[in-house]
């Protein structure tokens, strides 16, 4: 049976969202999860957060060893693999008795998911044919990040029952479904390129940049800004990562394709990604904060003040498909942003402590912004670099992705902290967040004007049949660097047509 069914695109869909979406969800209902988490296994809240922080450095670090293995090995059997390991995770951190099964669970957990990423997205969009695009980058769009808009809905609610467990047996299920979905219908092909040498600096920079990092990030909720236990970790990470950037740009056989992904396409997808990854999981933490700890609010009532979210996901994944074969997908992750603006001044004006009609709108515009800015922020990359290397810049934009989506909440989270009034506290915090999406819908903007893009439509036959670019990507910021020329550029103001 598993023979015959081998390579249906029904299965390569099931394959993908039951092995992503779990813990997409779990990373964004961890609030009220794990306060129910220490209250069960005596946990300090410094333990439960190294153990989401390192779970959140896996899923970044795993992306990158995916891309890696999938060069040589069979990604039939690989993703088998990542889906089994996924579901002891899941077994484990639902039967865990004490605090370290389950941080080890957790880690385990975001490791294989991170792994499952570049084993099931790239072959969903590359293998199917043109024809079957629009369907599947909506698909992806639910499994990359999407299902992060559920996520304070299924914390909430496992907060009413007072039942933590069932969620990550919840996780472990559609993880079994994940992997007989994978045994029938993932097809055998050949590794990619069994010839590229394993890149060993890149993947020990990236491995020890995300601990780091992540590290750095979890360690806010006992220490202060000040303190050497965060910044050096922090300082130390980000230095891995330059690093990390440096020296896969200068080989000439890299794991990632820097050179590639440093275009002005690849540039604006990596921001727009970033930018909309960090603001709403930033976003949907404080407003879980203000509304349980500032307007005490039942875990059922915060939770009900998310529902609008999924629904705004939809409406933008259903965009992104509708626009994806035409000039406009750089207009809508433009949009996307300038949602999640108006989502944080929404959150700074009415400070998000009681369930409202403004607050819905807020989660609303959560959605629409999450759902348009990174899965359409990840194939503006994409459309940048060759489809044989689509695998391989996924890596990397996801790590850079994941740093910032995972990292900068609990950085804003410590900035309310900051404040003996949680209320004005989490308002400054919201402030904080305003200006961080209004910078990168800002850099949206001047990014492509600087490098001289014009909105084109993309050629999917060329980039999936041919191997090439989807689309022109001039040098990022041409026309703002001395010496530097592209002839694919256009002016930096457009030309005017002869009158008559």
């Amino acid at each position: 049976m598993a023979g015959r069914l081998q390579g249906r695109y029904g299965l390569a869909v099931a394959l993908a969202l039951l092995g992503l979406c779990p813990e997409i969800v779990l990373g964004t209902a961890g609030l009220p999860l794990t306060a129910l988490v220490a209250n069960d296994l005596g946990s300090s809240p410094l333990a439960l957060q190294l153990a989401n922080g390192l779970s959140n450095a896996g899923y970044a670090f795993g992306a990158v060893l995916a891309a890696q293995l999938a060069q040589r090995f069979v990604q039939r059997r690989l993703f088998l693999a990542y889906e089994a390991l996924f579901v002891l995770g899941s077994v484990l951190a639902a039967t865990a008795p004490v605090t370290g099964v389950f941080f080890a669970a957790r880690l385990l957990q975001g490791t294989a998911a991170g792994l499952m990423l570049i084993a099931s997205l790239p072959p969903l969009v590359t293998r199917f044919g043109v024809a079957r695009l629009p369907l599947s980058v909506v698909i992806v769009n639910l499994g990359l990040f999407g299902a992060s808009t559920v996520g304070p809905i299924v914390g909430g609610v496992a907060g009413s029952l007072h039942g933590w467990r069932w969620v990550f047996w919840a996780a472990a299920l559609a993880g079994a479904l994940g992997w007989v979905s994978a045994w029938l219908g993932y097809e055998s092909f050949d590794p990619l390129d069994p010839d590229l040498p394993v890149d060993r600096a890149a993947l020990g920079l990236a491995l020890l940049a995300t601990v780091l990092t992540f590290t750095a990030g979890s360690l806010l909720s006992a220490v202060p800004f000040s303190s050497p236990a965060f910044w050096a970790p922090m300082a130390g990470g980000l230095l891995l990562i330059w690093l990390l950037v440096r020296t896969e740009r200068r080989k000439e056989q890299p794991l990632m394709p820097v050179p590639a992904l440093s275009t002005q396409l690849p540039v604006t997808g990596i921001v727009v990604a970033m930018v909309g990854g960090a603001v709403f999981t930033t976003l949907a933490l404080l407003l879980q904060t203000s509304l349980q700890k500032v307007g005490h609010q039942d875990p059922l009532s915060a939770a009900g003040a998310f529902w609008p979210a999924p629904l705004g996901l939809l409406v933008a994944a259903t965009a992104f498909g509708l626009v994806f074969r035409t000039r406009w997908l750089p207009v809508l992750v433009d949009a996307g942003l300038a949602c999640l603006v108006l989502a944080a001044l929404l959150l700074v004006l009415t400070g998000g402590a009681r369930p409202s009609g403004w607050t819905w709108v807020a989660t609303l515009l959560l959605g629409l912004g999450a759902g348009a800015t990174v899965s359409p922020g990840l194939f503006l990359a994409g459309f940048g670099v060759r489809s044989r290397l689509l695998g391989r810049a996924f890596a990397l934009v996801q790590l850079f992705r994941s740093e910032a989506t995972f990292a900068v909440a609990p950085l804003v989270a410590a900035v309310a902290g900051l404040s003996s009034d949680p209320a004005a506290g989490l308002r400054l915090a919201f402030l904080v967040t305003l200006v961080l999406a209004a910078l990168g819908l800002l850099a949206a903007v001047l990014l492509p004007a600087l490098s001289g893009a014009r909105l084109r439509t993309p050629d999917l036959e060329a980039w999936l049949e041919d191997g090439e670019q989807a689309m022109v990507s001039p040098v990022t910021a041409v026309h703002a660097r001395r010496g530097v020329d592209d002839g694919t550029a256009e002016p930096l103001l457009p030309r005017r047509g002869p009158r008559r």
